[in-house]
């Protein structure tokens, strides 16, 4: 008898012990347990005078039990306006990431391929209208369907588009990324002409490929209406682009002609942004720990 009541008395102890570690708990951040020096202007890119956005595949959302941890102390010191994300995985642990932060609010999708899917995080500052898919039908060309926000920063009117296009090489693939890039460029001539645009994500591909076979040709040969605000980047040296592992850099931001004053205003920039050089064992521990692409950020100064 007394066999049967302990053994009855572990299972319940053990069934308690499982439920404890659910996704709510297990990623309730502890206070930061990590140390990283905010001193460095490289990485503290929001400002009271600037839009500041980023675009960040932070793969498969969270690639480990610290990275909500690592990732609420970084976007507490890249201060940024909106944050575009791409591969949140684990909507639960996203909710936790945009309740911890003070002074954001958020939203995510739940509709890419293979789960990993699109988000915003965004200041409370801003006014956002109602955020909203499009090409939700169209999955050859979108197997993340685009994410737009409409946000109105400081009186300015903003619409970004949130993307991850196709991965991989091969023809096929390409020809994705190319389809993507041109329906993209149809729907703001379309719906969007005379507004401020940013389209920017995980494009997957590169900007300094032969005309030839450059996916985002069409872009580039528009150059009146639009601009790869990120282009010298791509075209600089590897040390800088987003994606170390290869290296490429395949994580852009492109503004259409009505934000071009803006970007050529003092004050306003765009940057990889080099979080490794913040941990003790640089990239490895970035890597392990958050991401295999670097943010990439866009500063745009609208007061001259």
């Amino acid at each position: 008898m007394n066999r049967i009541l302990i053994v009855a008395i572990l299972s319940i102890l053990f069934i308690s012990c499982a439920e404890d570690k659910g996704a709510d708990s297990f990623y309730s951040p502890p206070p930061p347990f990590i140390e990283i020096d905010s001193s460095f202007s490289s990485i503290n890119i929001g400002t009271d005078s600037t839009f500041d956005i980023i675009t960040w595949n932070i793969q498969n959302f969270p690639k480990h039990n610290t990275t909500l941890n690592y990732v609420l102390e970084l976007i507490s010191i890249m201060d940024p306006d909106i944050i575009a994300l791409q591969e949140i995985e684990n909507e639960t642990v996203f909710n936790t990431l945009k309740n911890s932060l003070d002074n954001y609010n958020g939203i995510n999708t739940n509709s890419a391929s293979y789960n990993i899917n699109l988000a915003f995080l965004y200041s409370n500052n801003l006014e956002v209208e109602p955020i909203y898919e499009i090409f939700e039908d169209d999955r050859w060309s979108f197997p993340r369907p685009p994410l737009v926000a409409q946000i109105v920063w400081n009186g300015q009117n903003v619409y970004i588009i949130n993307n991850h296009f196709k991965a991989m090489g091969g023809t096929e693939n390409e020809d994705r990324r190319k389809s993507a890039s041109e329906k993209l460029e149809d729907y703001v001539n379309e719906y969007l002409s005379g507004e401020n645009v940013i389209i920017l994500g995980d494009l997957n591909d590169e900007l300094n490929e032969d005309p030839s076979n450059n996916v985002f040709q069409n872009f580039i040969n528009d150059a009146l209406n639009f601009k790869f605000a990120d282009i010298d980047i791509a075209y600089s040296s590897s040390s800088n682009w987003s994606y170390p592992s290869w290296p490429s850099h395949l994580d852009h931001i492109l503004i259409t002609n009505e934000l071009f004053d803006e970007f050529e205003n003092e004050g306003s920039s765009v940057q990889t942004i080099r979080l490794e050089e913040y941990f003790d064992n640089g990239w490895t521990e970035y890597e392990n720990y958050i991401s295999d692409h670097r943010p990439v950020g866009l500063r745009l100064n609208f007061s001259q």
